[in-house]
């Protein structure tokens, strides 16, 4: 009986608290699944070579398209690290800058850039199958994150989720087009 009760304190202690959560957020376990995804997937490639190559675009073309993609990934990282160690350092809701594209900057530089440009890279289209893998497994996973601020910022957090999407930073497109 006294576990159950120390148990409900916690929690209740938790909730009241608002506990912070981790600058990684869920960052840990969404890193492990997506290696472990991706290693099955080239390892695959490699075993089976070349019937997942990539054959339908000339080799110089994938490569540029993948070295873009793997750069603009890379800055996407660079800008998304220093605003989420901005945010968390202060304790507040960062809705401008890279977060005016998308809720979840770091995931996103994963999935839609570094990633997909690796894969290029590799000639790979089983590869290719890893940021949608990615993709779907983080969408589970952010939930987490995002009660975690929902619980901090209430109402503010709720409309900036309306508005931002996840993690296609599709907003980019309606600004640009």
């Amino acid at each position: 009986m006294p576990v159950i009760h120390n148990s409900i304190r916690k929690l209740h202690e938790r909730i009241l608290m608002k506990e912070k959560m981790s600058r990684w957020g869920v960052g840990p376990v969404f890193a492990l699944l997506s290696i472990s995804y991706a290693t099955i997937m080239l390892a695959i490639h490699f075993y089976f070579h070349p019937v997942f190559r990539i054959g339908f675009m000339p080799d110089r073309l994938t490569s540029i398209i993948g070295f873009v993609l793997t750069g603009c990934g890379v800055l996407f990282y660079i800008l998304s690290v220093k605003a989420v160690a901005r945010a968390y350092n202060a304790d507040e809701l960062v809705t401008d800058g890279i977060f005016r594209w998308c809720r979840h900057p770091l995931y996103a530089s994963w999935v839609v850039f570094i990633v997909p440009g690796i894969a290029l890279l590799v000639k790979s289209w089983i590869v290719l199958t890893t940021p949608l893998f990615m993709y779907f497994i983080v969408r589970t996973l952010v939930k987490k994150e995002e009660a975690y601020l929902e619980s901090m910022f209430g109402s503010k957090y709720r409309d900036y989720k309306r508005d931002v999407p996840c993690i296609l930073p599709y907003g980019v497109m309606k600004q640009v087009f």
